[in-house]
């Protein structure tokens, strides 16, 4: 198979390449680093063209922190939604029998349930730190839906959990918010800082996922036949999550920071629980094995150490 990767440059983007790269299949990877702006109907139309693929991979997307996803919120609109159009229509013009993969990330849930249940997803607004980026990624379903009604164009949406792992930036304000915890506070080690400030309270609840699971579950899914359970978005969940205090406790003990962490309760926390169901996720994928959250955060402490000096911008 030919395999389109939109995105390739980001985070989860380079992970799945670097996951597909062992197949046997054609990758091909396209950002905005490699001139292809998706919010351009006409190059992305070229791209599709030169490439022919028969899978796509979306990983394309403008989101960064709370605090950046609600000071640049019109912008942050307006150009995913604008990918996701093109996408879409490009698509279903060039490439009808195709598949679309859809990594849709848990904020377009309803921001106040317990527990993250697919029957549940459109059971009340997403919460309001995450206007507007939780909303385009409602559209991927909308806008999957539609095409599957009118043209017959397949996709699989994935609902995905907070990711972190090795390979993200070092901009807090852009990095997954785990990620920006763990490279700030590898260099708060490093140049040995008494303190350290934290954005929110530390009360809300997460769950999170390593980057190389969900390549590991989207290489899965377009290589072996799991038709069957992915007809309705999908959670890629575990039912397990920690408060934000309990990650930096954890985060601190790894990196054996020794100063005095401050909560800044002037940032936002954001919803005050996101914890995913996972009881169709084991039916579709009963044998996967998710790499123990301790193990990753180890693994991302490494990687961001490796790295270091690296420049965090004082953001506030």
């Amino acid at each position: 198979m030919k395999i389109l990767i939109l995105g390739g440059h980001g985070f989860l983007g380079k992970n799945v390449i670097n996951v597909l790269q062992t197949s046997k299949h054609q990758l091909f990877s396209i950002s905005l680093r490699d001139g292809c702006d998706l919010t351009d109907y006409n190059i992305a139309h070229e791209y599709f063209i030169n490439v022919q693929p028969d899978v796509i991979i979306n990983c394309a997307a403008k989101v960064g922190s709370l605090n950046y996803v609600t000071q640049e919120a019109a912008e942050v609109a307006d150009i995913n939604m604008r990918m996701l159009l093109n996408i879409y229509k490009v698509a279903h013009e060039i490439v009808p029998n195709a598949i679309l993969l859809n990594p849709i990330a848990n904020c377009a849930f309803p921001g106040n349930l317990e527990s993250y249940v697919e029957a549940d997803f459109w059971q009340g607004k997403v919460h309001q730190s995450v206007t507007a980026y939780g909303n385009t990624r409602r559209m991927q379903i909308i806008l999957s839906e539609c095409y599957s009604m009118q043209y017959g164009f397949r996709s699989i949406n994935f609902l995905v959990p907070n990711m972190y792992g090795p390979g993200d930036s070092t901009d807090p304000n852009k990095a997954h918010a785990l990620n920006a915890l763990i490279s700030k506070l590898v260099k708060a080690k490093k140049e040995k800082q008494k303190k350290l400030e934290v954005w929110g309270s530390g009360v809300a609840i997460r769950e999170w996922l390593y980057v190389e699971d969900c390549a590991s579950i989207f290489a899965q899914t377009i290589t072996e036949d799991y038709n069957y359970g992915l007809a309705e978005p999908l959670n890629i969940g575990q039912n397990f999550g920690l408060s934000i205090r309990e990650l930096v406790d954890i985060i601190v003990e790894e990196t054996q920071f020794e100063g005095e962490i401050v909560w800044n309760r002037m940032m936002p926390d954001g919803a005050p629980r996101k914890v995913m169901s996972d009881i169709r996720f084991r039916k579709v994928f009963p044998e996967f094995k998710f790499t123990n959250l301790k193990d990753g955060i180890w693994k991302t402490i490494k990687y961001y150490e490796s790295i270091y000096p690296y420049e965090i911008p004082s953001i506030h």
